[in-house]
C-alpha cells in the first residue's frame, strides 16, 4: 500500500520558491516537481519534495532526473508517485526516503531497469 506524505497546494508552493502560481504547472510538466491525487479529489504537491537551500526553497534537485526515468519507463505521473512511495526491498526503504537521504543514484539505477 502506498502511503502519501504531507501536501502543500500550488499557491503554496509558489509562495515557497517565490515564484508566480502560474508556473507550477511549467514545473510539473517539465518533471522538476509532481503532483499525487487527493482522497477529497483534486491534487497536491508533497511538501518533502521542497527542500530548503542557501538562498530559499527549491525543488529536489534529483527528481527531475528519476521522474525521466521513470516517464521513459511508460509510468504516468500517478504510477510514478506510487512508485517512489512505496518501500522497495531492494532499498529497504522507499525511492523517496532514499532520495531524500542523497542516495538518488541508487534509486535512478533501480529506475532505469523498469524500461527492460
Amino acid at each position: 500500500m502506498t502511503t502519501y506524505p504531507e501536501t502543500i497546494c500550488a499557491q503554496e508552493a509558489a509562495r515557497l520558491l517565490g515564484i508566480e502560481p502560474r508556473r507550477i504547472k511549467q514545473l510539473v510538466r517539465d518533471r522538476h516537481l509532481f503532483t499525487i491525487p487527493l482522497p477529497e479529489g483534486g491534487r497536491a504537491i508533497p511538501r518533502e519534495i521542497l527542500v530548503k537551500a542557501a538562498d530559499g526553497w527549491e525543488p529536489l534537485f534529483s527528481l527531475p532526473g528519476t521522474l525521466t526515468l521513470l516517464a521513459d519507463g511508460g509510468f504516468t505521473e500517478d504510477e510514478a508517485a506510487a512508485w517512489l512511495y512505496t518501500e522497495h526491498d531492494e532499498l529497504g526503504e522507499t525511492p523517496m526516503e532514499a532520495m531524500l537521504a542523497g542516495r538518488h543514484h541508487r534509486v535512478n539505477a533501480i529506475a532505469s531497469t523498469l524500461a527492460l
